[in-house]
């Protein structure tokens, strides 16, 4: 038996069960690998940490042929335009739950290839039965699971803090004070987009930096209130995409610096770690999503962090001979899963990309209007989507590529 004799027959089932099949030319597939990399100043080459693979896409070319070409080309382009989760049937890598992402384009080849019709779509293998969904508000349990997680992160750290004497206090002081500044370096940024965010992560920063002292002594309550000063900058105004990488770095300078070699070095460093994952779940919460594949994207980024954080901290136990009692992670786990099942779940009320190309010079508002129905709370975003500027502004020439999100 060749390969040829092992080719499945190619077919999309939509949500709805509407099943379509359809012809193919060459195919593949992406699968991404997770990796993180670490570099030492003193020693050469660097350190690949393997931590699995990430989504498969299956990018495809549908071919319709025949009399009923345009029809078929129309019917499946319906089922793709469908909200939720799919099967794929690929003739060469079997079932896959899918979900069309991306920009869907059509072609008819009237003249070089009459009767036919070609549909180019990539399907992204979903999280969707992985990860757990809400019945009812998704993102109050997500918010809900940060809270379990903030009570049982106190209590770890203040479980592995030793304060018993000078000595021991001025360790954990000087570890946490340096990852206070950091942290204070890393997110300022991110809280100065809006003055309440701001206001309110400077009070808590000022309060820890100033009471130190006499906070060194009281694990629990240092710990309550970092979590608190971590996650105010979540809720700023700021991009999303601004946002997950400001807390990755801070959660990348971590887990990438000097190894925990006492108890209250690690308590202080995972703190700071884990309490940037939150800030990352929390940056998703806080966020008007309009693009499934920014959804998406932002599901994937929370993941990779957490991934590389519990690594890390798996390492740093073992470095110290500390007892890791398993609930902060178990508590951060479960606001991750939610996190990504809530995402997923958003995703399919979401736009998908569409493009056309324009035939004549047009003005944004025209096309705005034409694409979008309506000028006013879109034009914004329409402009920033196709990366609109100067005298594309005042005339988007004709043969230019634009994106919308109907």
């Amino acid at each position: 038996m060749s390969w040829a004799d092992r080719l499945r027959e190619a077919a999309y089932t939509a949500p709805d069960g509407t099943r379509q099949t359809f012809s193919y030319e060459d195919v593949s597939r992406a699968t991404s690998k997770k990796t993180s990399v670490y570099t030492f100043a003193d020693a050469d080459g660097a350190f690949v940490q393997d931590t699995g693979r990430g989504g498969r896409r299956y990018p495809l070319r549908c071919i319709f042929h025949g009399a009923d070409c345009d029809t078929e080309a129309a019917a499946f382009e319906a089922l793709l335009w469908q909200r939720g989760p799919g099967v794929l049937d690929h003739p060469m890598y079997g079932r896959r739950d899918v979900v069309p992402t991306g920009e869907i384009r059509r072609r008819d080849d009237l003249v070089s290839a009459a009767n036919q019709a070609v549909i180019e779509v990539e399907f992204f293998e979903t999280l969707d039965l992985t990860f757990p969904r809400s019945q009812d508000h998704p993102g109050d349990d997500v918010a809900a699971a940060i809270g379990d997680y903030n009570a049982a992160s106190a209590g770890q750290f203040a479980a592995l803090a030793v304060v018993d004497n000078a000595a021991d206090r001025a360790d954990l002081q000087g570890t946490y004070t340096r990852l206070l500044d950091g942290a204070s370096d890393g997110l300022s940024a991110l809280a100065s987009a809006q003055d309440a965010v701001q206001s309110q992560f400077d009070d808590i920063y000022d309060s820890i930096n100033q009471g130190i002292d006499t906070l060194i002594r009281d694990p629990l309550s240092l710990a309550a209130q970092t979590s608190l000063m971590l996650q105010a900058p979540a809720r700023a105004a700021q991009s999303i995409r601004d946002r997950l990488s400001a807390y990755s770095d801070l959660a990348d300078s971590i887990i990438n610096g000097r190894g925990a070699d006492t108890s209250n070095q690690l308590a202080s460093r995972d703190l700071y770690a884990s309490g940037a994952v939150t800030g990352s779940v929390l940056s998703t919460l806080n966020h008007q999503f309009e693009r499934r594949s920014d959804a998406f994207d932002a599901a994937e980024s929370v993941l990779a962090q957490f991934d590389a954080v519990q690594a890390w901290r798996e390492e740093q136990y073992a470095r110290t001979g500390d007892t890791d009692t398993g609930e902060a992670y178990q508590r951060l786990q479960q606001a991750v899963s939610l996190c990504a099942g809530f995402l997923v779940e958003i995703s399919f009320d979401l736009s998908q990309e569409r493009s056309i190309v324009t035939t004549r010079p047009r003005t944004v508002i025209d096309l705005c209007a034409e694409l979008y129905g309506e000028v006013d709370s879109r034009l914004d975003f329409f402009i920033e989507t196709n990366g609109l500027s100067g005298d594309d502004i005042l005339e988007v020439p004709a043969g230019r590529r634009i994106v919308y999100y109907p």
